[in-house]
């Protein structure tokens, strides 16, 4: 007698609306944090504009950032939550798991820290240190912030494993709002502090912003039950846990030397205010990026997990097309309309005080480079989570390998004076851009070899569409370009408005429906 579908119709239905509503939440919190975040970065801005201390403060924080990414950041979430959750569903608990975890990576990021805090000047002025062409009171000043913004760091490298347990537990509201928390304390140092301390308010309102980060968490975990103990044995599952992260640490090393340490070192060769314009650039990338790409990758990644654990391949084959290509429809027209509205963005949001025409332009030329790396940021969260969610960790790394080694060529090479035939400071975002497409597509081809399919066919015909559908949008707003009146905030609201009505009219006609009933297109209903 054939099974009835029906509970496995139903069981996928409910995944769809989980990941959607997780989805939502994560990107309302989200937003909610960019509207928070871009009051920092206007105040910091008017502060400050594109200054030396601006690139003194941006240096600084390379190193403790470096250092909170590869322990207790992207490396031990991916590690942590697919085995904290193959215990919570096998014994209801995993508090010994989640004390054991915090306790080792806690002393390994203190002792990481102190070193750093120890060999400053060494990180900062040597031949390629994040400050190496620095003037030396700017080098100086870069060493000292650097040594403040380490406590952050040690903060966070408790406050992000209890984010990866809320996580695991498929709890995302209090993890939204903690972006916004975090840039709180900035805000606050900035208001506070900065007027007597000068840039060094920026880095004690990070460090501020960091405590309010964990402390919002603890609530939640009460809650769930999870009960920290001071235990220290590294048992079967802790690692388990290590030898997950191992890869992924390597992986995020490169990586991120390869994108804030060269951006600095490389930025700090052709002068002032080119690294910080650089950053005001990516943080303005990051935005999209963080609310279509993370949020889609955090939403589905739990899913993908318990799918990789009961051995559903076609259940994780659609969950991945379904992200990815909602992913694309999404970061395709938000790219375009960087370029489209990058400039009179950068104007309304920061220009005034310190910050300048000159400052505006800088940035904008910066940003113009970055928007390959939108897209191609955007589609590796989704990569490297399908790989995690098989608790396999060392495929992104030997990928990561080859496309760092990529990144790096390619940022020296790009990252030259205009004059010697290279892109300024717009090298790094490019070359970034560039490598980590090569590292999406090359981690779908192995996925599409181990799943035998990714559902190629459907991301492509998706892909033409958004292509089309972000040709007519940028067409259309070109040409009110013209005839409306020049005022930036008419141009960008007016404009912009009736550029996202277009683009989402399209991809709806050209059959791309699930991006305007819900922002992704998931796991789609099983066959019958």
């Amino acid at each position: 007698m054939q099974a009835d579908p029906t509970p496995d119709i139903n069981n996928t239905k409910s995944k769809v609306g989980l990941i959607a509503r997780s989805t939502l939440i994560i990107s309302a919190g989200w937003g909610a944090s960019i509207v928070v975040g871009l009051l920092r970065q206007r105040i910091i801005a008017g502060q400050f504009g594109t200054s030396a201390v601006l690139d003194a403060f941006t240096a600084g924080n390379v190193v403790p950032e470096l250092i909170y990414t590869m322990l207790s950041g992207g490396a031990l979430g991916f590690a942590f939550i697919p085995v904290y959750k193959e215990r919570l569903e096998k014994v209801g608990n995993a508090s010994d798991l989640f004390s054991k975890v915090i306790n080792w990576i806690f002393l390994i990021t203190l002792f990481l820290s102190l070193l750093a805090f120890v060999f400053a000047p060494f990180l900062v002025t040597s031949n390629w240190g994040v400050g190496a062409l620095f003037p030396a009171e700017v080098q100086e000043l870069t060493i000292d912030l650097m040594r403040v913004l380490l406590l952050s760091t040690i903060i966070f490298s408790v406050s992000s494993i209890l984010t990866s347990t809320l996580y695991a537990h498929e709890h995302f509201i209090t993890p939204a709002l903690l972006p916004s928390l975090y840039s709180a304390g900035i805000i606050f140092g900035a208001l506070v502090f900065a007027p007597a301390w000068g840039i060094f308010g920026i880095a004690w309102g990070a460090v501020l912003g960091s405590l309010l980060h964990l402390l919002i968490q603890i609530p939640a975990l009460i809650h769930y039950k999870v009960k920290w103990r001071p235990m220290l044995s590294f048992d079967p599952f802790v690692r388990k846990v290590a030898i997950l992260m191992l890869p992924r640490i390597i992986d995020l090393l490169m990586a991120r030397a390869s994108i804030n340490w060269l951006n600095a070192t490389l930025s700090s060769r052709l002068g002032e205010g080119r690294l910080a314009a650089l950053d005001f650039a990516y943080r303005l990338m990051n935005m999209p990026w963080t609310l279509i790409g993370t949020a889609i990758g955090i939403a589905v990644f739990p899913t993908m997990a318990a799918m990789a654990a009961q051995k559903d391949v076609d259940a994780q084959r659609k969950a991945f097309s379904g992200s990815l290509r909602a992913i694309l429809t999404l970061a395709i027209p938000a790219a375009a309309a960087l370029i489209l509205f990058g400039e009179p963005i950068i104007r309304i949001l920061f220009e005034g005080g310190e910050f300048t025409a000159d400052s505006t332009q800088l940035v904008y030329y910066a940003l113009r480079f970055y928007t390959l790396a939108l897209i191609s940021q955007s589609m590796l969260e989704v990569v490297v989570r399908a790989f995690s969610a098989q608790q396999d960790t060392y495929t992104p790394l030997y990928i990561s390998i080859f496309t760092t080694m990529i990144n790096i060529g390619l940022a020296i090479w790009f990252t030259r004076p205009i004059e010697q035939g290279g892109i300024s400071h717009g090298g790094p975002a490019f070359a970034n851009g560039l490598a980590v497409l090569i590292e999406a597509s090359i981690g779908m081809l192995i996925l599409s070899i181990r799943w035998k399919g990714v559902d190629i066919k459907r991301i492509l015909i998706d892909l033409s569409k958004a292509l089309l559908a972000t040709a007519v949008m940028a067409l259309a707003v070109i040409l009110l370009g013209k005839v409306l009146p020049a005022s930036d905030l008419i141009q960008l609201v007016v404009g912009g408005g009736i550029g996202l009505l277009i683009y989402f009219v399209v991809v709806y006609f050209l059959g791309i429906k699930d991006v305007v009933n819900i922002p992704l297109a998931m796991i789609r209903r099983k066959t019958k």
